[in-house]
């Protein structure tokens, strides 16, 4: 594992903290074949929950990645892995597991659009403590900021999601995780108001594979150090070529053409 700061740099991170989530995924069943099945392909990072990074702590520490803890778990149902309208969201991990498991920086996610507001108003307590207990511990904090309640009509909303992420920051994210709103113009709309490190989420695996390309490529030119993709890699069988095409235009700015030759 590497030592990180607030100033990550660029980089590819996988994001497989799916199962904390949704349990059983369709294409990430064995959760120890998948991680090692990303590993030989050379990401720059991972982001897992505080027990898998536990569990697979010796496979990881063989590896020179960084690993990203997701402190709090999300639902929407009561009923585990199936898909509702109830807003769960809670804290379950502590910035000290973290540590303890020897993740580089914690995750929490930040939702807005909530039905609920007390839902919103321990969401922003805890996004806060944990910036401040990871301030106090030496671990840099990313804070995920979503458009995911029930209220909200478009997750991709530019507006919001720029206001969205200049609270994250205001609330002591270190790293940021945003969502990307479409377009190179829009991204910048983040990247320019929130004055810390920006990478982009994936979200569903169904664009093809130039069409991801171009909104790294877009949004790496507008400024963003790279991404924290999940279903967009591992939901495929052979992960290497996407991981490789997408390290070349976050680490050397190749073009889209160049980068779609590793495909």
């Amino acid at each position: 594992m590497k030592s990180m700061s607030s100033t990550l740099g660029n980089a590819v991170i996988v994001a497989i903290d799916h199962g904390l989530h949704w349990g059983v995924y369709d294409d990430f069943e064995d959760p120890e074949e998948t991680l090692e099945r990303l590993l030989a392909c050379n990401p720059d990072g991972i982001l897992a929950s505080v027990p898998f990074i536990r569990r697979f702590e010796e496979t990881l520490s063989s590896h020179d990645i960084y690993t990203i803890a997701t402190l709090d778990i999300l639902h929407d149902s009561v009923f585990p892995g199936e898909h509702r309208t109830e807003e769960i969201h809670a804290q379950v991990f502590s910035v000290e597991e973290a540590i303890r498991v020897g993740a580089d920086a914690a995750k929490v996610a930040l939702v807005y659009g909530r039905k609920d507001n007390n839902v919103l108003e321990e969401n922003l307590k805890f996004v806060a403590e944990a910036a401040e207990r990871g301030q106090e511990k030496g671990l840099p904090l990313v804070v995920e900021p979503t458009l995911w309640g029930q209220l909200a009509e478009d997750e991709l909303d530019p507006d919001y999601l720029a206001n969205a992420n200049r609270i994250a920051f205001e609330l002591g994210a270190d790293i940021l995780k945003s969502p990307y709103p479409g377009t190179p113009e829009t991204f910048a709309l983040i990247a320019e108001n929130a004055p810390q490190p920006v990478y982009i989420a994936g979200g569903p695996a169904s664009e093809t594979d130039r069409e991801v390309l171009e909104m790294v490529a877009g949004a790496v030119d507008k400024g963003a150090h790279g991404i924290m993709f999940g279903r967009k890699i591992w939901q495929r069988e052979d992960p290497a070529p996407i991981i490789a095409a997408l390290k070349d235009i976050v680490h050397d700015g190749a073009s889209v053409d160049e980068a779609h030759k590793h495909l």
